[in-house]
């Protein structure tokens, strides 16, 4: 909406420009001896120099040749079209950026030779030139357009470029001047070379920018590195301090301020997934009041809330960035922070933009930072993701110290009734063997024999109660680097390291002896487990394949009579 007011109005002033034009005697009678001048103004136009965000008018240098040469009310209408049909930036209002620059080059030059047109020396006439344009297009294109944009209006970088701009439109104007004197004393040779110096001069500025620019980026640069040193000594000695406290839940909280302070964000979030309870609990935060913090503590957000955003695509490094508006999210658990102050300044963070970095622990996310609102208004470069990773592994060192925290990390990998790992950290454990290429190990598949008809006697209290013993016998009979889980209601696995199948065959051998010998209180009963076996690599080389033979086996001890082991 802020583009219509402004471009009715340039509108109707070249409308105006166009009829004073013609009241004036201009006829559009094209002659081919502007072709060239026309041609060198396209090149100046597509020309591009910039200074920071600013892009110079480059065009200039070909618009004083076109009014040496006689050719001044062909200007406004050359410069409309060549900025209307060259390359712009894709993006939000194409054709009313388009458009509006356009018809900003239309009056600039239109009123600039209006005001020049009448003038008779040379030198003052171009120098009235220079001055009227340049000071329309600073209006046009530095303030109202940044207005339109919703950008800053003034900055120091601004009146900078526009003062070494000024510079460079007087200079072409006073040679603009000399090549009209060789002109009109019929001094061809020497007006050729005059005309000439106009590219160079156009070079001479875009190496000054070029050299203006990387030395900027060069002092950023420092600046940065020496900013990055001072965060990292800051993080570091205030995690050390952190670390020595007894007080977990204080300790978390400072690690937030931590995030705040040192990292400069205005808001922080510190979360743990409760995989027992799937849901996410807020542990620790800084920059919310004591009120806003206990209402998203009252309303915690379901596991799969956090994970359907951590999409691949918005991965940098092991966090998560996600632009505002590249995924929906749902803002019923979030909170919603004050972001006056990056609208006013028009920063790159916007409001909708996520930042999240996983608490890992051993490749599994038990929780995460969310962060929000940077200080500097600026979307976190990769360094300052780097750096809230450094945080997020002192996190969960001070989980890990917690018991509290503890068994909520415990119950993300563990199932509840057995305390043996669960289906899910079984494949996990499979899949990350196989991936590190471990020389050898065998994978023991057991599934208790017509369990369901012991609960259908007893009942589900004592089928509850075989369960947790054969765990117990499972737990009792692996060594220390083996690995025990409840593969499902009465299935059960273990994955024996470094173990031939001669090997997993005798481990196999000594649950199911101590299976049989199962009893509850004073009731006796025949408790059987029917079991397969396969080993790594020669059953297979993928999780799938080796659960997959192993079953097979499973399959056959059952139809062999159940009560047996078998491998493939």
């Amino acid at each position: 909406m802020r583009y219509l007011f402004p471009l009715f109005i340039m509108v109707a002033v070249s409308v105006l420009i166009t009829t004073i034009f013609i009241i004036q005697g201009f006829t559009f009678n094209f002659q081919l001896e502007i072709v060239p001048l026309i041609a060198f103004y396209v090149f100046t136009d597509l020309f591009r120099i910039k200074k920071s965000k600013i892009k110079l008018v480059t065009n200039f240098a070909g618009a004083v040749p076109i009014v040496v040469f006689g050719a001044p009310y062909f200007l406004p209408f050359i410069a409309f079209f060549s900025s209307f049909f060259k390359k712009h930036s894709e993006g939000p209002d194409l054709i009313k950026r388009k458009l509006y620059g356009a018809l900003h080059y239309f009056v600039m030059y239109g009123v600039a030779v209006y005001f020049s047109d009448n003038v008779r020396n040379p030198y003052i006439a171009l120098l009235v030139f220079a001055i009227v344009a340049k000071a329309l297009n600073f209006i046009m294109g530095d303030l109202l357009y940044a207005y339109i944009r919703k950008k800053q209006v003034f900055d120091s970088e601004l009146l900078k470029v526009s003062g070494i701009e000024f510079i460079y439109f007087v200079f072409l104007a006073i040679y603009g001047g000399l090549m009209w004197r060789l002109y009109e004393l019929g001094l061809a040779f020497e007006t050729i070379l005059v005309f000439l110096l106009y590219p160079v001069i156009v070079g001479i500025v875009w190496v000054y920018v070029q050299f203006s620019n990387i030395s900027k980026e060069r002092k950023k640069s420092i600046e940065r590195i020496e900013s990055i040193r001072e965060r990292l000594k800051k993080i570091l000695e205030m995690i050390s301090i952190v670390r020595s406290n007894p007080d977990f839940e204080e300790a978390l909280n400072t690690m937030a301020q931590i995030v705040n302070d040192a990292l400069g964000y205005k808001y922080c979030i510190i979360n743990l997934l409760d995989r027992r309870n799937n849901k996410i609990i807020r542990v620790a935060q800084s920059g919310l009041t004591k009120e806003e913090f206990d209402k998203l503590k009252s309303n915690p957000p379901p596991i799969d809330y956090i994970m359907q955003v951590l999409d691949d695509q918005f991965k940098v490094s092991r966090s998560y960035f996600i632009p505002e508006g590249a995924k929906e999210i749902d803002t019923t658990y979030a909170y919603v922070g004050d972001y006056d102050e990056l609208l006013k300044s028009e920063a790159e963070w916007k409001p909708g933009d996520v930042l999240i970095v996983p608490i890992m622990r051993n490749e599994e996310m038990v929780g995460y930072i969310s962060v929000d609102a940077p200080k500097d208004g600026k979307r976190p470069q990769f360094e300052d993701i780097e750096m809230l990773e450094i945080i997020a592994d002192q996190i969960l060192r001070v989980i890990e110290d917690s018991t509290r925290f503890r068994e909520i990390l415990m119950a993300s990998k563990t199932d509840l009734a057995t305390g043996l790992y669960t289906h899910t950290e079984f494949y996990s454990v499979l899949e990350k063997l196989i991936k590190s290429k471990e020389k050898r190990f065998s994978i023991i598949m057991i599934d208790l024999d017509n369990f369901k008809e012991i609960n259908d006697t007893y009942g589900h209290v004592v089928g509850d109660q075989v369960i947790e013993k054969i765990a117990r016998v499972i737990r009792k009979n692996l060594r220390k680097k083996d690995i025990g889980a409840r593969y499902g209601g009465d299935e059960f696995a273990v994955i024996a390291m470094d173990a031939s199948k001669a090997d997993a065959m005798n481990i196999a051998k000594r649950i199911s002896k101590e299976i049989r010998e199962i009893s509850v209180g004073q009731i006796k009963m025949r408790v059987t487990c029917s079991m397969g076996i396969a080993s790594y690599p020669f059953d297979g080389e993928s999780a799938s394949d080796l659960v997959e033979k192993a079953d097979r086996a499973l399959y056959a001890a059952k139809k062999a009579g159940k009560n047996k082991i078998y491998a493939i």
